[in-house]
């Protein structure tokens, strides 16, 4: 290699890397990363203490690799790298058929299944209300086909079935319902949730075991599309950024005399069956109650017995289904709500008490789930 050609080698290495620097130098700062759906991290304050105790350097590590120029670029680029070379999977998500992006399922500990399910039962004990348990499989499980050949992924129905063996609850075989309809829209591809009409073939098994009239899919007339642009969590944490949105239905329509008071944070707001003002946002999946939230107290207008959900976030898009069956539905997110569950049983006397939980939170979040023996 003659010298000239060394030299432009080493100039058009420098002009990479200080084009980058004085780049970093004059690009603002990004509050929130849309494609991640997260905060990133802003310019730390310095201080020497904060300094001394390692928490400036920490968060001034965090803050160059967030606010590092074109990242989110990098991320897709780094993603579709892992799939050229035959990995398959980015960040524990793996590529699967028809751009479907699934978190493929590891088998939790005994010991930790045998504590859940164990809180359970101190709730079906402690209360005279007919408590019936749903575990919600996820896509890994009904979609398992669609995932690469040789990616790692235990079985659902193993866990559930476990599980249902040491409950003494009104057991609701939800795994059914949804296989009988594997190869239909009822998963969204982007998403951990199901769509809407999974939650309504989720439905159709909590509603049957607990007695309800179950409507039939075609006299839902109110079916609609409210969104054609829905990137879920599991699109943001994969980088597969070239993947087409999932579209978004509502089924039921918001009924007349029916009272929603919501407790985001502690205190009565007027709450919403479907926020559309989410619809707008990255987290779309948020119009269903508006989100996240520790307790809402729906009054439905209709004649009948009351019910207590004890669930995470899948729910939110099953709850219009049940408005025509129950006077009451109380519904309580364990991840946040942080009072007595036995007082406010008693409180309420419920007729019915519904724990409802995907696979994944049920396995994963028993810090939480103790909550439900006191």
């Amino acid at each position: 290699m003659s010298k000239k050609a060394m030299w432009a080698e080493v100039l058009i290495f420098l002009l990479f890397i200080f084009g980058f620097f004085i780049a970093n130098l004059v690009s603002p700062d990004r509050v929130k990363s849309e494609q991640e759906n997260r905060y990133l991290q802003t310019l730390p304050e310095f201080t020497f203490e904060r300094l001394f105790d390692k928490t400036f350097t920490k968060e001034f590590e965090d803050y160059t690799t967030d606010q590092f120029v074109l990242r989110d670029e990098w991320i897709t680029l780094k993603a579709a790298s892992e799939l050229a070379v035959g990995k398959e999977s980015n960040n524990g998500v793996s590529y699967g058929e028809g751009q479907t992006l699934i978190e493929p399922f590891a088998k939790p500990e005994k010991s930790d299944l045998d504590a859940n399910v164990g809180y359970l039962n101190q709730l079906v004990e402690n209360t005279d209300a007919d408590v019936y348990f749903a575990l919600l499989p996820e896509k890994s499980e009904i979609w398992a086909d669609m995932l690469p050949a040789r990616t790692p992924n235990d079985s659902e129905a193993e866990v559930i079935e476990y599980c249902y063996g040491l409950s003494n609850a009104h057991n609701v075989d939800v795994l059914s319902a949804m296989r009988e309809h594997a190869d239909e829209y009822i998963y969204y591809r982007t998403d951990h949730h199901w769509t809407s009409l999974g939650a309504y073939y989720g439905f159709t098994a909590i509603g049957g075991a607990m007695g309800l009239d179950v409507p039939a899919l075609e006299s839902y007339d109110a079916r609609r599309v409210v969104s054609d642009s829905f990137y879920g969590t599991t699109w943001s944490k994969s980088g597969f950024s070239w993947v087409e949105p999932d579209s978004m239905e509502v089924f039921v329509d918001a009924p007349e005399g029916l009272e929603i008071t919501s407790y985001p944070e502690g205190l009565p707001v007027e709450g919403k069956l479907y926020d559309e003002s989410w619809l707008g946002q990255k987290d779309k999946y948020s119009m269903f109650m508006g989100g996240n939230c520790p307790l809402h107290e729906i009054v439905t207008g209709n004649e009948g017995p009351s019910l207590l959900i004890l669930r995470d976030s899948y729910m939110d898009s099953l709850i219009p289904f049940l408005l025509d069956g129950f006077s009451e539905i109380h519904v309580l997110d364990l991840r946040y709500y942080r009072m007595s569950i036995s007082d406010y049983i008693a409180e309420h006397d419920f007729d019915n008490v519904l724990v409802a939980y995907s696979i994944d939170t049920f396995t994963n979040d028993s810090s939480n789930l103790f909550l439900m023996a006191g």
